[in-house]
């Protein structure tokens, strides 16, 4: 809007009226981006009222992470139609951010819950809860050896997480086959499992589990195996499917092998 008798700001005053440093108007001067109204016969520089809404658009789009150079482009010679451009190029890059931040957001309360749970648990006792169905997407076996290797597990560990895309490698457990555990063989590592709503992934059965959280090295599970199958046999259940480890707390929360914490869940029957 041109004004009949137009009001001038000086470039601090101008500067002042949106909350900026003057070296941004000066920068934007310089790399022909945003100019003022003219230079003064003390050649002080001087901007106009007309200018405030197109420069309050400028900072918006810039706030809005929209590159200089398209900037300068559009300022050179605005248009709707280059504006509309513009707005729906970054309502797209704007969705993008706001599905990532959701992930991040879901990522830090998967943290926050599994640190509270293993804060809460009750070690070394068997539970039996109710546990709802859930997708979870599967790696390759680990091997038929009798025992996996710490090298054996992190090969097929990178293996799953680079090809099956896991925004989140920590949320990565281990498996223990039905036949493993009916053989008291804890050491074998049937494969890995995650959460997944990929279209390869698979619904892991509801019903009753038995849970159990067990503290400390992993070399030390085995015997926590013992000791829950003969708690879950005490309690007139027995294992009805393989066994699900969830490592609630490890490496990324603590150098302390003594304080992982490692969550055990066996359907039972």
């Amino acid at each position: 809007m041109k004004y009949e008798k137009e009001i001038t700001y000086s470039t601090g005053q101008f500067a002042a009226h949106f909350g900026i440093k003057k070296d941004t108007l000066f920068y934007y001067d310089k790399i022909k981006l945003f100019c003022p109204a003219g230079i003064k016969a003390n050649g002080y520089r001087y901007y106009t009222a007309s200018q405030i809404e197109p420069f309050r658009t400028l900072l918006f789009l810039r706030e809005l992470h929209v590159p200089v150079k398209t900037l300068q482009k559009y300022f050179q010679d605005p248009s709707p139609e280059k504006l509309a451009e513009i707005s729906i190029n970054q309502s797209l890059q704007i969705e993008t951010e706001i599905e990532k931040f959701r992930r991040i957001r879901s990522h830090l309360h998967q943290i926050t819950s599994a640190l509270q749970e293993a804060k809460e648990a009750d070690f070394e006792h068997v539970k039996i809860e109710t546990i709802p169905p859930k997708r979870l997407l599967y790696s390759k076996q680990t091997g038929h050896c009798l025992e996996t290797s710490e090298e054996q597990w992190s090969i097929v560990h990178d293996d799953f997480v680079l090809h099956s895309h896991i925004a989140d490698a920590n949320s990565v457990g281990s498996v223990i086959a039905e036949k493993d555990l009916k053989d008291g063989n804890f050491d074998r590592i049937d494969c890995l499992f995650t959460e997944s709503t990929d279209t390869a992934s698979i619904i892991r059965s509801g019903g009753q589990y038995a849970v159990y959280y067990h503290k400390g090295q992993y070399d030390k599970i085995k015997f926590s195996y013992q000791r829950m199958l003969s708690q879950i046999n005490t309690m007139g259940y027995s294992p009805a499917g393989s066994a699900y480890e969830e490592y609630i707390v490890a490496e990324t929360a603590t150098k302390k092998e003594e304080e992982y914490v490692t969550k055990i869940m066996i359907r039972v029957e």
